[in-house]
């Protein structure tokens, strides 16, 4: 059995959570920014502060770092390259998109519109996050791997 490594988990998460944050932050900041400020203005509520987007880009981090984390823990069953990367993704924006945004439509702070247009952003946020992050993530073999590979 594999083990993960954590320096090269470390480093793709970080990349991972890079890309997925710039490309949030263009989704979010230019394709949908007047949606969020039509929604922020109907409910009396300023533009979203410095504090928001840091709230925002740490929860980039954090998908981030879960993505290559979940994209390393299958890695062994399904293969490594971007046909795990993508079926890791896809879980990842299951629960990250539609569930985050289920809550701010089912009590009305933002309109189910904005809420579809967002998630369907998101899912190439984090399928290209992933690719990238999966490529970069890597496994040092076992010495039984190399016993078992020069044996055959």
């Amino acid at each position: 059995m594999h083990k993960i490594n954590n320096g090269r988990l470390i480093l793709a998460g970080v990349v991972t959570a890079v890309i997925l944050a710039v490309l949030d932050d263009i989704d979010n900041g230019l394709l949908l920014a007047q949606g969020w400020t039509n929604g922020l203005k109907a409910f009396g509520l300023p533009p979203i502060s410095v504090k928001g987007i840091i709230a925002m880009n740490l929860w980039c981090v954090a998908i981030g770092f879960l993505g290559i984390w979940l994209y390393a823990a299958v890695r062994p069953r399904f293969g490594a390259g971007p046909k795990t990367a993508l079926i890791t993704a896809a879980v990842v924006w299951a629960f990250a998109w539609p569930l985050a945004m289920l809550a701010p439509v089912a009590t009305h702070l933002i309109p189910k519109a904005m809420a579809i247009n967002a998630c369907l952003l998101g899912i190439p946020e984090i399928a290209i996050a992933l690719l990238v992050g999966a490529a970069i993530y890597k496994e040092e073999s076992s010495g039984t791997d190399r016993v078992i590979k020069a044996a055959a």
